[in-house]
C-alpha cells in the first residue's frame, strides 16, 4: 500500500510540473475587455446530442469556469440569483464552486482557453486541456478545437475535424453572478507577475477575515 501511495504521489507531482510547464495563458492582473465582444452578465449553455447540458461563465479578469446547478432550481431562480442556484460548498472559510477552472485569452474572433483540474480524492490524475471558441455573435460561441495537453487519450489522437461535434454555446442572462475567486487564482504560476498574485492573496486574506467577524 505504501509503495502504491508513493507511486501515485510521484505521478501527481509530475503531472503538476507538466501542467505548469505547458501553461502559456496567464492572468495579467487587468481587465481583458471581453465584454466588448460577448455578453458576460450571465452564463453560456450547450446541450449535446444526448441531451446533457453543460454550463460555463467568463469573467473580465481572465478567468473562466464550468459549474453545475443545485437540484430542483428553476429557470427563474437561475435568472434572478445565479450565485444561489449554482452548486457550491464551504472550504477553509471560503465559498467554493465550479466543476473546472481555466484562464483565457482573446485572439481576434477566437477565445482560447486552458482549463485545469488538479488531482483529488476521487481522481488521482491532473487534467489540462486547451479549447478554442469562435465568436459567432455577442451571444453565441462555437467550439472549434479541443485537446488534452497532458494525459493524452486515444480520443485526442484523432484530428479534431474528425471527432468534433457541432457544439454551440448560447448565452443566458442572469443576475447576482458569483465571484471569480477560486483555487486556480491562488496558484502563483498562473499569474504573469508575482506582485499581482501577492496582491490577490492579500485581498483573499482580508476577505476571509471579514467573513469570520
Amino acid at each position: 500500500m505504501i509503495i502504491v501511495f508513493l507511486l501515485i504521489a510521484n505521478s501527481c507531482v509530475s503531472q503538476r510540473k507538466e501542467t505548469i510547464s505547458k501553461s502559456t495563458i496567464k492572468l495579467e492582473g487587468r481587465n481583458t475587455s471581453i465584454r466588448n465582444l460577448i455578453e458576460i452578465d450571465g452564463y453560456y449553455q450547450n446541450i449535446d446530442s444526448e441531451g446533457r447540458a453543460s454550463y460555463g461563465i467568463f469573467f473580465e479578469d481572465g478567468v473562466c469556469g464550468g459549474f453545475w446547478f443545485k437540484e430542483g432550481v428553476t429557470e427563474e431562480m437561475k435568472r434572478k440569483n445565479l450565485s444561489e442556484a449554482i452548486d457550491s460548498w464551504m472550504q477553509k472559510g471560503q465559498v467554493r464552486w465550479g466543476s473546472y477552472w481555466g484562464v483565457y485569452k482573446i485572439d481576434k474572433d477566437t477565445i482560447v482557453i486552458q482549463t485545469v483540474n488538479k488531482a483529488g480524492i476521487f481522481d488521482w490524475n491532473w487534467s489540462f486541456s486547451e479549447l478554442k471558441y469562435e465568436i459567432i455573435d455577442r451571444q453565441t460561441l462555437k467550439l472549434i478545437y479541443q485537446k488534452s495537453l497532458i494525459n493524452e487519450t486515444e480520443y485526442d489522437k484523432y484530428p479534431y475535424e474528425i471527432r468534433k461535434r457541432n457544439i454551440i454555446d448560447k448565452f443566458v442572462p442572469a443576475d447576482s453572478l458569483p465571484s471569480s475567486d477560486n483555487w486556480l487564482k491562488e496558484e502563483k504560476w498562473i499569474w504573469r507577475n508575482e506582485q499581482d498574485w501577492k496582491d490577490y492573496m492579500e485581498r483573499i486574506k482580508q476577505k476571509n477575515k471579514k467573513g469570520l467577524k
